[in-house]
């Protein structure tokens, strides 16, 4: 699934039963799990949602991103995710 924000536009991804990649494609998005610690994704990098968390990104400038089964050892994302919600 591709998902494109607007500078400050928030959305929160949800880990499923078998976890997330979030990766940018463009732009840079700001991420936090709840873990203290946040990330930045510039275009080219990824992120894991595990199975059973989530993640609150934010795009610092506009972005576009692709969401799909989290991504383990170098495998390609398969089928997309479809759960999304707004914050």
């Amino acid at each position: 699934m591709e998902c494109c924000l607007a500078q400050g536009e928030l959305i929160r991804v949800n880990g499923e039963k078998d976890g997330v990649t979030l990766r940018c494609t463009h732009g840079t998005v700001w991420l936090t799990c709840g873990d203290g610690r946040d990330y930045l994704l510039t275009a080219g990098k990824s992120f894991v949602i595990h199975a059973g968390q989530f993640a609150v990104a934010e795009a610092l400038q506009t972005a576009e991103c692709s969401l799909g089964t989290a991504q383990y050892a170098g495998t390609p994302l398969r089928r997309p995710v479809i759960r999304l919600a707004a914050c």
